[in-house]
């Protein structure tokens, strides 16, 4: 759409009491009365519109004045009491200087404006219902999203959960047989599960765009400004919110329902019994879209959620991405990693199309320094352990004992959990 249509589109859905599904249904009420074959209160003011170019649907519904809006139905009878309750037109001056303002700020931000009849508007998200009239957006869209997956869950990520994700994506990638397109991994840049599924992604060569609840002027949580970046260059950042727009509690739920309605299926991770993963998962639902969920520990109040959908019926267990092969017609062969996760990874992933191994060895010894592969052999799998614990095990002195820890820390082999102990991933 042109620039001045998009903006006095979005200053009339900013009205009180107004939003994109009270717009969809009036430009839907304005298709259907194009279609009628007897003349209807409208059929003489819009019989000479041309009926096939969303735009010319626009610029129509623009123009109708609020009596002809109430004769398209309560849809139309609210946007027209919208419209009549700003009676000097106050409201709505006001609106389209916000949103001309908001149009300057984004082209000095770098930061596109993607309206719902764009050929980049993302395709899975366009039939929702309450999709966002815009998109704002840094970075390049796909072109198809048919191997898109919501990766969603909390933000105090266990270790368990770690490691499971990591299996599940490096799986994927192993296993996946469509070389002219990559699967998308769509989330919301948050602490936790998301910043692991947006890392994993890029890890494995998968695109990932990322959908935030706050202006895409500066990135929430600061810590993953870098990741933002890495992002960027082969994917995108999503938000409906204008550029400068700072987080927000409401905003969060909100966000949800774009990262589900993207995408063909949503994968909850790891989730307790109340939170924003379940509400992505519900919105899934709602559009008809697949909805997994790992089964995790009993024991565990984080994986309350995901065992409570499973239970229910709500979600679909999953423990190898293989399921979406046969669940979604996914290309992937099925390719466990069992037996061979200690294995370097250029032996692993030679055989994906996007996986961009870099490990030159095959054993875990030539991965590893001694002093590495000493503290590693000394930790249980998942089981946090304190550092004074390993040190006091461990056969050296205290500085090569720090060596050991950041060398495993950073090739991934171990992580730190929410109190500071270390645990094994691997």
């Amino acid at each position: 759409m042109k620039k001045e249509t998009i903006i006095e589109l979005m200053a009339k859905a900013s009205l009180p009491g107004v939003g994109p599904v009270t717009i969809r249904k009036v430009l839907a009420a304005l298709a259907s009365v194009q279609d009628m074959m007897n003349p209807g209160p409208i059929d003489h003011f819009l019989k000479d519109q041309p009926q096939d170019i969303p735009q010319n649907k626009v610029d129509t519904m623009l123009g109708v004045d609020g009596y002809r809006l109430a004769s398209l139905g309560p849809w139309g009878k609210r946007l027209a009491l919208a419209i009549n309750k700003d009676k000097d037109g106050r409201v709505l001056q006001n609106n389209l200087a916000f949103f001309r303002r908001e149009w300057e700020i984004s082209q000095g931000e770098g930061i596109r404006w993607v309206d719902l009849y764009a050929e980049d508007y993302p395709s899975q998200l366009q039939p929702c219902i309450n999709a966002p009239l815009l998109l704002y957006v840094k970075g390049k869209l796909p072109n198809q999203y048919d191997y898109s997956m919501a990766v969603v869950g909390t933000r105090n990520m266990s270790s368990y959960g770690a490691f499971v994700l990591r299996q599940y994506l490096e799986e994927l990638s192993i296993g996946w047989q469509d070389s002219l397109h990559k699967p998308i991994v769509v989330s919301g840049l948050a602490r936790g599960v998301d910043t692991h599924a947006h890392d994993l992604a890029l890890e494995c060569g998968m695109a990932t765009l990322a959908v935030m609840a706050n202006g895409l002027a500066s990135v929430y949580p600061a810590q993953n400004r870098g990741l933002a970046s890495r992002i960027m260059r082969d994917g995108a950042l999503i938000s409906e919110s204008p550029a400068y727009q700072s987080p927000d509690a409401r905003l969060f739920a909100s966000r949800n329902r774009i990262i589900a309605g993207i995408c063909t299926g949503t994968l909850v991770v790891e989730a307790a019994a109340r939170g924003g993963a379940l509400i992505t998962a519900r919105y899934a639902q709602e559009y008809g879209r697949h909805v997994l969920a790992f089964p995790g520990r009993v024991t565990d109040q984080n994986y309350r959620g995901c065992l409570q959908m499973i239970m229910e019926g709500q979600a679909l267990m999953t423990c190898s991405p293989y399921d979406l092969a046969t669940l979604m017609k996914w290309p992937i062969r099925e390719c466990r990693l069992e037996g061979i996760r200690f294995e370097g990874r250029t032996a692993m992933h030679q055989r994906s199309p996007f996986y961009p191994g870099d490990l030159n060895s095959s054993k875990l010894s030539q991965n590893l320094g001694l002093g590495a592969a000493q503290v590693f052999s000394s930790m249980e799998l998942h089981e946090p352990v304190s550092a004074d614990l390993l040190w006091e095990a461990f056969p050296g002195d205290y500085p090569g004992f720090v060596c050991a820890l950041f060398e495993l820390e950073t090739k991934g082999w171990i992580t730190r959990n929410v109190s500071g102990a270390l645990v094994r991933l691997r």
